[in-house]
């Protein structure tokens, strides 16, 4: 297996602890930050998509983005050591979610918002702006995503991440996203859609590590039967898109 695909358990950084989140969320929210920073949801869909992806930028290019889309948009830093640690939690949090599609890409769990509505008590999952740095990923990369836009599955398992997330969708494409129940759903799709992303690209990854040449991207990744079906039906993939494919 190639580095990008498996750590040394040795090797491998920790995940941010609570109180490491906290800091890094506070510094993204803080005065040293543009009003283009993102923020930990944004970051943590934007950092998913480079990790699920064909191939994966270095921090050096990565890592301005997170400050927004123009240089001017750079933070503030207090001293060279506070630099040094953002960069450290920032780059730990990368770590962190390859290492966790490694271990299990079917039940990847996105760092969602949460909302309350005025009149309504209930609280809605909102994976809206974590959708948004997603797709900020993508554009990152635009050229080397072409092959799963133009696959047969591709755009259904990106849907729930593009109607939450693309800059314009169409007037019919906005009714879907209208109530926050609707958005709820959505981002309840999107694990599933990680899954399937992430497997889709795994030649690709492995190929552009191991620098073997151009790879050829599997149509038709891996699916856990047992997982949500990437139609977003809510039922299991083997009882819908698993069972019109004649799978066992």
């Amino acid at each position: 297996m190639s580095k990008q695909e498996s750590f040394d358990d040795e090797e491998i950084t920790p995940a941010l602890s609570e109180k490491e989140m906290d800091e890094l969320d506070s510094f993204l929210m803080s005065d040293a930050t543009s009003n283009e920073i993102m923020l930990l949801d944004c970051l943590d869909g934007f950092l998913t998509a480079l990790a699920t992806g064909p191939a994966m930028p270095k921090p050096e290019q990565w890592i301005p983005r997170v400050w927004g889309p123009a240089a001017t948009d750079a933070p503030k830093f207090a001293s060279a050591a506070q630099a040094a640690r953002i960069t450290d939690l920032l780059t730990r949090h990368m770590n962190a979610i390859v290492w966790s599609l490694q271990q299990d890409a079917d039940h990847f769990e996105p760092v969602f918002d949460l909302q309350v509505f005025e009149g309504d008590e209930r609280e809605y999952m909102d994976g809206e702006m974590w959708a948004h740095g997603f797709m900020t990923g993508i554009d990152m990369q635009r050229d080397l995503w072409k092959t799963l836009f133009e696959s047969k599955h591709g755009p259904v398992a990106l849907r729930p991440i593009y109607l939450l997330g693309a800059p314009e969708i169409t007037e019919a494409e906005e009714v879907l996203v209208q109530t926050p129940a609707q958005r709820e759903e959505l981002s309840k799709q999107i694990p599933a859609s990680i899954g399937w992303i992430y497997q889709f690209w795994a030649p690709q990854r492995r190929a552009a590590d191991s620098a073997s040449g151009k790879a050829v991207a599997n149509e038709n990744p891996k699916i856990s039967r047992n997982a949500p079906c990437i139609c977003g039906s809510g039922r299991k993939y083997k009882k819908c898109c698993g069972a019109t494919q004649g799978e066992d």
